[in-house]
């Protein structure tokens, strides 16, 4: 019985270490996190009105990352390796940003959404903590919301982005 109860709580351990609880940046439905699954096309909703820098809506694939603050350069640029080439990226923050920060991708594009316009368009979820998103949405061609969801680790997750976006050709 001994063991079993050791057995037991070194698994439980295990699984809590890996896995983690859900934290403030998660989504109150853990099943809906990252769920990988495509918003089928009938019901996606449309976004051709949304106000993105560079007018891309309808003209190619938009990964719109949201995040709290301008991450690290270098979380960026890993982060746009893994995205395909084709796909635009545009970096969504709450706060002003006085200038560009310099060292920031050329690829990516810079908005400030104070009045969270942006991820209630595209129907980001609302994290556990009720304070702006950090996760990214995926529009396609068409300008439909493919894909939303809140991911607080996003920029270990390109590879992903390149996923999601080589399904909807």
């Amino acid at each position: 019985m001994v063991f079993w109860v050791l057995s037991a709580t070194v698994l439980a351990v295990l699984v809590f270490d890996v896995l983690g609880v859900p934290g403030p940046l998660d989504d109150p439905n853990e099943g809906d996190q990252r769920a990988a699954l495509l918003i089928d096309i009938d019901e996606a909703r449309r976004v051709e009105e949304l106000g993105l820098p560079g007018s891309l809506l309808g003209r190619r694939a938009v990964v719109v990352i949201f995040d709290r603050r301008v991450p690290r350069p270098q979380q960026l640029r890993e982060f746009t390796d893994e995205v395909p080439a084709g796909v635009a990226v545009v970096l969504v923050v709450p706060q002003p940003v006085e200038k560009r920060p310099a060292d920031l991708p050329a690829r990516f594009r810079l908005l400030t959404s104070s009045d969270g316009r942006v991820a209630q368009a595209v129907g980001m979820p609302e994290p556990r903590d009720g304070d702006p998103p950090v996760g990214y949405a995926l529009i396609d061609e068409q300008a439909r919301v493919r894909y939303a969801t809140l991911d607080p680790h996003y920029a270990e997750h390109g590879f992903e982005i390149d996923i999601i976006a080589g399904a909807l050709k």
